[in-house]
C-alpha cells in the first residue's frame, strides 16, 4: 500500500503540473497580451461553450466539483472511476479556467488524483477499503501538488474524503501528497504561491496594553462571524444557480456559456473575478489580487475596505455562475479569494479604529482565507495548515485558531452540511462512514444473495418484456448484452406506449433500462448494500464479480434483506455470548473455537448426548439460520450449524475432526 501510494503521488504530481501549464497555456491562447472589453465578454462564454460540449459528449464525469464527484463515486460505486477521467478532468479545466471561468483547480486536480488512486488499485486487485484509501491519497496527492502544501493536502483528505483520522489510512495518504507535491515541485518550481511582504504577528500585549490586544483578538473573531455568512453564502447560491439553470430548457453548453457570459460581464468592471485569483490575464496591470490584499496595498481607510467587500461578492456571483451552470472547477480558491478580500475589508476597518496599534489589514486577509474555507468546507485544520503552507507564515496561529473556529461553529449550527456534502444530501448521499460496526456489516452480500438470477437480454422487445414481468412477478430484471451486465430494468422504467421515437425500430430492454447501474461485490458487507439501495431508493441491486464488475454472478433484493437482518442479529447475539464467557479464558490451557459443521461431518445429525466429545469440551452455543439454540442433550446437530464451544487446546483437533471434513481449515479462536 506504501508503494501504490507513493505511485499514486507520483502520477497525481505529473497530471497537476500538466493542469497548470494547460491553464496557463490556454490563458495565453485565448486572452492574448491586451485584451479589449470584448475579448473580456465573450472569452469566458466561449470557453465555457466548449468545455460544455467536452462535458457532454466525452467527459460527462468531469462537471462540477471534483471533490464531490469523488465523494459520490467513494459512497455510491466503492471508488470506481472510469479510465478516462484524468484525461477529461485536464481537457475539461485546463479550457474553463483558461478561459476565465470564476473556480480553482483543486476540485479537479482532487478529481484527477482520486481517480488515479481508483485505477492504480483496481489495476493491482486491491479490496474496496484499499482502494477508498487510495483515492483518498490521489486527493491528497492532488491538494499537496497544486498549493505546494503537502500538510494541508494530507488534512484535506483526512478531514473530507476520509471523514476522519485513521491509522490504517494515515500512512498512505502521507506518502502520496509528499510525492505528489515534490513531483510537481521539480516541474512547476517550489515557490510559495502567496508570499505576503512581511511576516504578520499579533500584536505585543507589553508594548500596546492587553485591552488592544483584546480588542484585536474581537476583531478577528468579528471576521470569523463573517466569514461563517459568506461561507454560508457559497453553499447556497451555488445551489440556488444550480436550480436556475436546471430550470433553463437550454442545450447543456449554452447552459455553460450562458454562466460564462455573466461571468465575462462582471469581468467587464470587474476583471479580478476571473480565473483563480492568482496569475490572471493581463488586465489594468493587476494579475495577482489576493498577493496584493495580503500585502496590504490596496488603499487605505474605509474606501478601500468598500473596494474589497465589492470584489468579495462579485467573486462570490461569478463563482456561482460558473458552478452552478455545470463547469469543471473547484470551490477552493474562490473561497480564499473572497476570504481575502473580506479579511482585508475588516482589517481597513481595525485599522482606522485601532490607531494606537500595528494592525495591518494583510494581516486579516490572511485569517480570512483560512476562516471563509473552514466555513464552507467545514475542515478548520486544513484551513489553518493549508494558509500557514500557502503563505510560509506561522505567526498568526492565535487568531486563524478563533477566526476559523467560530467560522466553521457557527456555519454548523445554521447548516450541518458543507459545500460539499449538501449537494450529495439533496441526492439522498449520506457521505458518513458508520463509527460503530453495524451489524448489517457481519453478514456479506454473497451469503443472501441470489445466485442464478432471473436476466433479460438487451435485444429483446418491450412486449415480451412486459410478458416477462407479468409471468414471473418481479419488479426488475439484470439486463445483459451477452453475458456482459449492462444495466437494470424495472417497472417503472418501461414506457406506456411500445414506441419511444419515430419509425419501424421496436424499443428493447437495452433501450429503456438504467445503464452502469450500482453494484456491489458478494465480498462487500450487506450494510452496503443496504446503504446504496437506501440511497438510491430501488429495490435490487446486481452483485458483479470482484475482479470484474461486468460479469454478473447474483441479485440481492429487498426480501434478502430480511435474512440478512436475522443472520446478523444471530451473530451479534452469539459475539455477546462469546464476550461474556471470554471471562473464563483464564483457565489454564482453554479455548473458545467456533466451527461450521460439514454435512460429512461425524457428529451430524446425532443428538448432542449420543456424541463422544472430547474430554474438557463445553458446547455453548449454536447458531442455526436466524436462530440463536442454547444446546441441551436433545438437540440434534445439523449441517450448517455455526457450533462455539470452550475445550482444552489439546482437544481442539479432536472437535474439529468431529464437525467438519478432515481438510477443513483450523479452528478460529
Amino acid at each position: 500500500m506504501l508503494g501504490l501510494g507513493a505511485g499514486v503521488g507520483l502520477a497525481t504530481g505529473l497530471l497537476a503540473a500538466l493542469l497548470i501549464e494547460a491553464i496557463g497555456l490556454v490563458q495565453s491562447l485565448s486572452f492574448g497580451s491586451r485584451p479589449g472589453w470584448a475579448t473580456i465578454l465573450l472569452v469566458p462564454a466561449v470557453g465555457a461553450f466548449g468545455a460544455g460540449v467536452l462535458l457532454t459528449y466525452a467527459f460527462p464525469e468531469s462537471s462540477g466539483s471534483g471533490v464531490i464527484q469523488v465523494m459520490r463515486t467513494i459512497a455510491m460505486r466503492g471508488g470506481r472511476f472510469r479510465a478516462r477521467v484524468p484525461a477529461g478532468g485536464i481537457a475539461v479545466t485546463g479550457v474553463a479556467l483558461g478561459t476565465g471561468a470564476s473556480g480553482g483547480r483543486e476540485g479537479p486536480i482532487v478529481l484527477i488524483g482520486g481517480s488515479v488512486g481508483s485505477l492504480l488499485g483496481r489495476l493491482f486487485g486491491v479490496g474496496e477499503d484499499a482502494l477508498r484509501t487510495l483515492v483518498a491519497a490521489g486527493a491528497a496527492a492532488g491538494i499537496g501538488a497544486s498549493f505546494n502544501a503537502p500538510i494541508g493536502g494530507m488534512l484535506f483528505a483526512i478531514e473530507l474524503i476520509v471523514g476522519g483520522f485513521r491509522t490504517r489510512s494515515l500512512q498512505v495518504i502521507v506518502v502520496a501528497s509528499v510525492v505528489g507535491s515534490v513531483t510537481a515541485r521539480q516541474i512547476i518550481g517550489s515557490e510559495i504561491i502567496y508570499q505576503p511582504a512581511t511576516f504578520y504577528a499579533l500584536s505585543d500585549p507589553r508594548r500596546v496594553g492587553l485591552a488592544i490586544v483584546l480588542a484585536e483578538l474581537g476583531l478577528y473573531a468579528l471576521l470569523g462571524l463573517a466569514a461563517a455568512g459568506f461561507g454560508l453564502a457559497f453553499l447556497y447560491g451555488e445551489d440556488f444557480a444550480k436550480r436556475m439553470f436546471a430550470r433553463l430548457q437550454l442545450w447543456r453548453p449554452f447552459k455553460l456559456a450562458l454562466g460564462g457570459l455573466g461571468v465575462g460581464a462582471i469581468a467587464l468592471l470587474i476583471p479580478e473575478v476571473l480565473g483563480t485569483g492568482d496569475k490572471l490575464p493581463p488586465i489594468n496591470g493587476l494579475r495577482e489580487p489576493i498577493q496584493v490584499m495580503l500585502n496590504s496595498e490596496f488603499g487605505v481607510g474605509l474606501s478601500a475596505a468598500g473596494i474589497l467587500l465589492l470584489f468579495a461578492i462579485a467573486k462570490l456571483v461569478a463563482t456561482c455562475l460558473s458552478i452552478g451552470s455545470g463547469n469543471a472547477i473547484g470551490t477552493f480558491a474562490p473561497a480564499l479569494f473572497v476570504g481575502a478580500a473580506l479579511g482585508g475589508a475588516v482589517g481597513h476597518v481595525a485599522e482606522s479604529l485601532i490607531t494606537v496599534a500595528d494592525v495591518p489589514p494583510g494581516a486579516f486577509a490572511l485569517v480570512g482565507m483560512a476562516a471563509l474555507f473552514a466555513a464552507a468546507a467545514r475542515a478548520p485544520l486544513t484551513a489553518i495548515l493549508i494558509v500557514f503552507e500557502l503563505t510560509n507564515d506561522y505567526q498568526l496561529v492565535l487568531p486563524l485558531m478563533l477566526a476559523a473556529g467560530i467560522a466553521t461553529f457557527v456555519a454548523d449550527r445554521v447548516e450541518p452540511d458543507s459545500v460539499y456534502t449538501h449537494p450529495l444530501r439533496k441526492q439522498g448521499i449520506v457521505y458518513a462512514e458508520p463509527e460503530d460496526v453495524d451489524i448489517m456489516q457481519m453478514v456479506r452480500v454473497g451469503e443472501i444473495m441470489t445466485s442464478t438470477p432471473d436476466t433479460v437480454q438487451a435485444d429483446l422487445e418491450i412486449g415480451a418484456l412486459r410478458r416477462r414481468f407479468e409471468t414471473t412477478r418481479h419488479h426488475g430484471f439484470p439486463v445483459l448484452e451477452g453475458d456482459r451486465l449492462v444495466g437494470v430494468v424495472t417497472l417503472s422504467d418501461l414506457p406506456s406506449g411500445s414506441r419511444d421515437f419515430p419509425g419501424d425500430l421496436p424499443l428493447t430492454a437495452g433501450d429503456c433500462c438504467t445503464r452502469q447501474p450500482v453494484t456491489v461485490t458478494a465480498g462487500d458487507p450487506v450494510f452496503r448494500a443496504l446503504r446504496r439501495m437506501a440511497t438510491l431508493n430501488v429495490g435490487r441491486l446486481p452483485v458483479v464479480a470482484d475482479d470484474d464488475h461486468g460479469k454478473l454472478v447474483g441479485l440481492v433484493r429487498r426480501t434478502d434483506l430480511v435474512n440478512a437482518y436475522q443472520r446478523a442479529v444471530t451473530r451479534s447475539l452469539g459475539s455477546q455470548q462469546r464476550r461474556e464467557s471470554s471471562k473464563l479464558r483464564d483457565l489454564a490451557g482453554a479455548r473458545f473455537v467456533e466451527f461450521l459443521v460439514h454435512a460429512d461431518a461425524p457428529a451430524a445429525h446425532q443428538c448432542v448426548r449420543d456424541v463422544s466429545w472430547p474430554q474438557r469440551t463445553v458446547l455453548t452455543s449454536i447458531q442455526r439460520g436466524g436462530e440463536l439454540i442454547m444446546p441441551s442433550g436433545d438437540t440434534v446437530i445439523t449441517p450448517g450449524d455455526e457450533i462455539v464451544a470452550l475445550t482444552g487446546v489439546d482437544a481442539a483437533e479432536e472437535l474439529r475432526a468431529l464437525l467438519t471434513r478432515p481438510n477443513d481449515t483450523e479452528p478460529s479462536a
